[in-house]
């Protein structure tokens, strides 16, 4: 299966999930699940969700992936990683760690190499460019789009501050 076609550039998230630009990643990532049946839609065919806030224990030091994935048709587990910002090109190193851990301790014989997928509210072309150089098959870089709350509701946040 060409994972080129698995992954898309932008996923909407508007028609399930409404957010205030300025909340966590684990408010986003808390909005996905509750509404997991659409965000797996919204990825598309073949996808399920392993877990959330998945640990993994390097040089003594516990990290939490956000979600882990598995997609049946390539097969091969998709840890994936919320960004509310911009993509940095430390995101990506990051990933690469989760990707590279997940190669050598997780993954079965049977299964294609892990592949990472970082969600992102805005990721520059040229930022994706540079710092995907020579790991384009190993991590995907995608944006989100929400839904954000009507300026009736923004007014009545404001006047509670």
């Amino acid at each position: 299966m060409d994972t080129q076609k698995v992954f898309k550039n932008t996923y909407d998230f508007r028609p399930f999930i409404e957010l205030h630009p300025e909340k966590s990643e684990k408010a986003l990532e808390n909005k996905i699940l509750e509404s997991f049946e659409m965000f797996l839609r919204e990825l598309g065919e073949d996808f399920s969700i392993l877990g959330r806030q998945v640990p993994l224990k390097i040089d003594g030091e516990t990290h939490y992936i956000d979600i882990v994935l598995y997609h049946r048709g390539i097969p091969c587990m998709v840890p994936v990683d919320l960004k509310i910002g911009k993509l940095d090109s430390r995101d990506i190193g990051q990933m690469n760690k989760y990707v590279g851990y997940y190669r050598r301790n997780k993954q079965y014989t049977h299964e294609k190499e892990t592949i990472g997928l970082i969600i992102c509210r805005e990721a520059g072309r040229e930022e994706i460019t540079y710092a995907l150089d020579g790991l384009e098959e190993k991590i995907f870089v995608a944006k989100y789009k929400v839904k954000l709350p009507s300026n009736e509701r923004i007014k009545r946040a404001l006047k509670k501050l």
